[in-house]
Formats: structure tokens, C-alpha cells, sequence
């Protein structure tokens, strides 16, 4: 079965799944983000990857409460039940505006759901709203082993600036960090791109 993605930007009650996830996506950075507060700095914008998912043994009762409607309702099968469902979260980007620039602070996905294009949706909604507040450019950095996201960078245009010399922290040693940059963010390539996906 194929599982629906939502997008959408962050909400307050995401904070605590979000810090949970983190620690299982950049497990090598012992990451402890403080996403309650980080939600509410308007400096910050973050957007979530989403599947819907089935609570533990709610289809029964459901079904048991929509029969019991129907028993007393003049339209039978009428009642929609939606409470059976609720929001995983599998994904996350988060930037931060500095002037006129965007930072991609961090892009990550689950392991479970990696490789099915949802990194690149998350750095285009970082792309759009870019565009949308703005801003001249964007810059991120990566690990020097993430080849998938170095690939994605290029692909759009973004060009290696300076090596951040051990970085990162990686199993016993460090790893260089790659630092990116994009072109004049608001040039019609971009632009076109956005809004071209979205229609």
C-alpha cells in the first residue's frame, strides 16, 4: 500500500516528536534541540514530512460505534470516523533567516522512508520560502560522506563555498563539513521551478 505524505508547516505540538526524531536521524551529532522554542522564534521556520497511521485496535470500536449510529440514523453509513488516525511525523527541514539570507539549519528523514524523494520536497518548501520572504540567498552545510545530499545541491545549482575542516564529530575521528551556496535565490530558475511543481 502506498503511504500518502502530507507537507505543512510545524505546529506547537510537534515539539516532542520532533526532538525525538532527531536523535535517531543525526545520531552521530548528539543533537538536543530545544524544539518547543525554537518553534516560537520567528527567525526560525520549520516544515514536517507526515503518514497518516492507524491507532492499535481502534478499527473495532469504530466500526461498533458507527453501527450503533446507523441503528438510530435515518441515512444509513453516514458517519465519517476519523479518530482512528493520527500524524506520524518522518521528516523535518528547518532554517533560520539571518538578514537576507536563509540558512538550512537541517534537512532530515528517518531511515525507513529515505530515498523516496522526500529530503528534496523538504528542500524545496526551504526554496520556496525563500523566494516567498525575500531573501537573496540560502546556505547549508553537509557531512562530506552525504553524498545523496551533495548530489541535491548541485542538481540545483549550489555551489561549494569553503570545507569546514573536522566538523562533525563521526564514530572515533572528524568529518569535514561541505558548505554550500545558492545563486541569487529570486532569478527566474528558481521561481519557475517552484511553481511549476506546484501546479
Amino acid at each position: 500500500m502506498k503511504v500518502k505524505l502530507k507537507y505543512r508547516n510545524v505546529l506547537d505540538n510537534d515539539a516532542k516528536e520532533l526532538s525525538k526524531i532527531e536523535s535517531h536521524i543525526f545520531t552521530m551529532d548528539n543533537l538536543k534541540t530545544n524544539f518547543k522554542d525554537e518553534i516560537r522564534k520567528e527567525s526560525k521556520k520549520i516544515f514536517v514530512c507526515t503518514i497518516e497511521k492507524r491507532k492499535k485496535n481502534q478499527r473495532k470500536f469504530n466500526t461498533f460505534i458507527k453501527n450503533i449510529y446507523n441503528l438510530f440514523s435515518k441515512t444509513k453509513n453516514d458517519l465519517e470516523i476519523n479518530i482512528n488516525t493520527y500524524e506520524l511525523i518522518i521528516g523535518y527541514a528547518k532554517v533560520w533567516t539571518i538578514l537576507d539570507e536563509i540558512h538550512i539549519e537541517q534537512i532530515g528523514v528517518i531511515d525507513t522512508y529515505r530515498k523516496q524523494g522526500i529530503g528534496e520536497q523538504l528542500f524545496l518548501l526551504c526554496v520556496k520560502y525563500s523566494i516567498e520572504s525575500g531573501s537573496k540567498k540560502i546556505l547549508l552545510e553537509c557531512r562530506n560522506s552525504n553524498k545523496a545530499a551533495i548530489y541535491l545541491y548541485k542538481k540545483y545549482l549550489f555551489k561549494i563555498t569553503s570545507i569546514r575542516k573536522n566538523y562533525y564529530p563521526y564514530k572515533n575521528f572528524r568529518e569535514d563539513a561541505i558548505c554550500f551556496e545558492s545563486p541569487e535565490i529570486q532569478k527566474s530558475f528558481y521561481k519557475k521551478l517552484i511553481y511549476k511543481k506546484k501546479n
